[in-house]
């Protein structure tokens, strides 16, 4: 055997580990203020299930590495607020749209998703006291993991749960890792939850740890905002997994049927003032000292950022120009720009539509007869039309796409094997270069199963767990394949 094809066969099968992967699970979306548990017990139970088989059927004998990649507790989603009892102070804000993304307010939202989900918890623990491993990767829904204290108070609640102390209770919490932003075994897997690479869901401060630890409070991305300051008052009449694929025709309809349109749009537009005004601030403040200031500030951040991808990557890579192309291919958030957040909400195409019609009535106004009148408003139609579908194709809200060129990416410069991702909640198998890219789906809406990614003998599959056991998916013949419907995705919220 020669060299190359013994340290494959040393990184592929023989790993002292197999590997499972499970993403967006969003525990906790239900915690609303008023809102009775909108997830029936059946949720819990087939996640609590899915853990215990696993935990008493290793593979070759080998323990499982179970990644929870990313927007596992949906921290952004929950509104419900402490009482007196609260140990800090609660702003009239928070108590409409749910405590805000600090230190200690984190943890006391994640130790409601605990009571809230304590049959998945409990298996969690049997499942590290197995002697299995449990790496958490963070999400858009979940950067709250971020926080030390956040961490911390998982480690402890599921060794409370195992009923451990001393020493083995040690050894218990050191097998539960955190990641800021991917998981890597060099040569063979990565994995991510992917919204680094979708600019409307990657906060501003992802890189930067430093920045982050020196304020009280993480800072949203645009789209966990939208569902801060508006969806998350309407998702008893909503399907968010369904509104992904949804366009203006299909947002107008759920509004007439949501219930009020005028204080739905109410709350609409309040939301996307909240949300654009700071940006818009900061977009003018960025132009008066747009020449050398602006440039200086960039490089500045270019810089902390590329530092902080060199410490994620750790061992994985020492290579200096391979870390600043993998910081390449992220996302730049969109609140950086003005015009990324205004086509978000559509504002460039209303803007668009009210120039063209002051516009039009001018240039309407005046041409003298009839004949010049209609050839106006012919004319101004067809500008709208064009100018209109070229913003539209600069829309960029699909994740799928974004996600898979991303993946492409990664095995061009990593040379890994395979690449998981989540965030789309769409499951996806596919090959991409020399690798192969599998999507985790999302376990909110299980129309064949619940999706996951197993890895054992130096494969990975993505599979579903439904009636008791993990099964393949069942291809479709090539013709329906090509047939069935592939759904776009917008938003992450």
């Amino acid at each position: 055997m020669g060299i190359g094809r013994m340290w494959r066969h040393v990184r592929n099968e023989g790993r002292p580990h197999n590997l499972l992967a499970i993403s967006d699970l969003h525990l906790g979306c239900d915690l609303k203020a008023g809102v009775k548990a909108q997830r029936g017990s059946s949720f819990d139970s087939q996640l609590a299930e899915f853990l215990d088989f696993h935990a008493l059927n290793q593979r070759d004998g080998k323990p499982w590495r179970l990644l929870l990649n990313g927007d596992i507790v949906d921290f952004v989603a929950i509104t419900v607020t402490p009482g007196s009892e609260a140990t800090f102070e609660v702003s009239e804000e928070e108590r409409q749209f749910g405590l805000a993304a600090e230190e200690a307010k984190c943890v006391w939202k994640l130790r409601k998703t605990i009571e809230r989900h304590g049959a998945v918890f409990d298996a969690l623990a049997r499942f590290l006291q197995k002697g299995n491993c449990l790496h958490i990767i963070r999400g858009n829904h979940d950067a709250e993991f971020h926080w030390p204290a956040v961490q911390a108070a998982l480690k402890a609640h599921l060794a409370d749960r195992a009923g451990l102390e001393g020493p083995p209770r040690r050894r218990f919490e050191r097998r539960i890792e955190f990641h800021p932003w991917f998981y890597l075994e060099p040569g063979f897997f990565y994995a991510e939850h992917g919204n680094a690479h979708d600019h409307y869901s990657l906060q501003s401060d992802f890189f930067d740890a430093a920045g982050v630890q020196a304020k009280r409070e993480i800072d949203l991305p645009l789209s966990s905002k939208v569902l801060r300051y508006f969806a998350n008052k309407y998702t008893e009449q909503t399907d968010l997994d369904e509104c992904d694929t949804w366009g203006v025709v299909e947002y107008i309809d759920w509004v007439l049927k949501a219930g009020n349109p005028l204080r739905v749009a109410a709350d609409y537009f309040v939301m996307v003032f909240r949300v654009t005004y700071p940006i818009l601030v900061q977009w003018l403040k960025v132009w008066r000292r747009f020449a050398r200031a602006a440039d200086e500030a960039i490089e500045k951040v270019d810089d902390g950022e590329a530092a902080h991808v060199r410490k994620l990557l750790g061992r994985a890579s020492r290579n200096e120009a391979e870390v600043k192309k993998l910081l390449a291919i992220v996302s730049r958030p969109a609140e950086q720009s003005l015009f990324d957040s205004m086509q978000l909400f559509y504002l460039d195409r209303m803007l668009l539509a009210l120039v063209c019609l002051f516009g039009s009535w001018a240039a309407i106004a005046a041409a003298h007869g009839a004949v010049a009148k209609i050839a106006t408003a012919v004319v101004g139609g067809i500008i709208f039309a064009g100018l209109n579908a070229v913003l539209g194709r600069q829309r960029r809200t699909d994740a799928h796409p974004m996600l898979q060129q991303a993946a492409l990416r990664i095995v061009q410069l990593l040379d890994v094997r395979y690449v998981v991702m989540g965030h789309s909640h769409r499951p996806v198998d596919v090959q991409v270069g020399r690798g192969q890219y599998l999507n985790l789906g999302s376990w909110l809406n299980a129309r064949e199963g619940f999706p996951h990614v197993m890895v054992a003998d130096g494969v990975a599959e993505l599979r579903y767990w439904k009636n008791g056991g993990s099964v393949k998916r069942e291809l479709l013949p090539a013709r329906e394949q090509q047939a069935a419907p592939q759904p776009g995705l917008a938003v992450q919220i």
